[in-house]
């Protein structure tokens, strides 16, 4: 083996190993509950989706939502439904589950 294959079979693992470090091993997954704040009940169908990507997803009936990313913590999730005032919230930590309360437009 000459020295061009060498150094390439050197400079690969490298590679692959630094890579993986630029990746999490799997992506985060933000789960949590959208509720109305003046009478405390869930609501369906609102729109989630982190800033700086293509992630999104949308509220079940019961409220509920999980959305996956493979981004760096922290992420900025956009929260917006037509009869509600949008809110932002910052996710640090995405094992932490999320209790969004969003206020009534006027």
């Amino acid at each position: 083996m000459n020295r061009t294959h060498r150094s390439l079979l050197i400079a690969l693992p490298a590679f692959i190993l630094h890579t993986s470090e630029i990746y999490p091993d799997r992506p985060h997954t933000i789960a949590g509950t959208v509720k109305n704040s003046a009478t405390d009940k869930t609501i369906e169908n609102v729109y989630i989706y982190i800033t700086s990507g293509e992630e999104e997803a949308l509220s079940k009936s019961n409220g509920t939502f999980t959305i996956s990313t493979w981004q760096d913590l922290p992420v900025t999730l956009v929260i917006e439904h037509p009869i509600y005032k949008q809110k932002k919230i910052r996710i640090t930590d995405a094992s932490q589950y999320q209790l969004i309360k969003l206020d009534p437009k006027q």
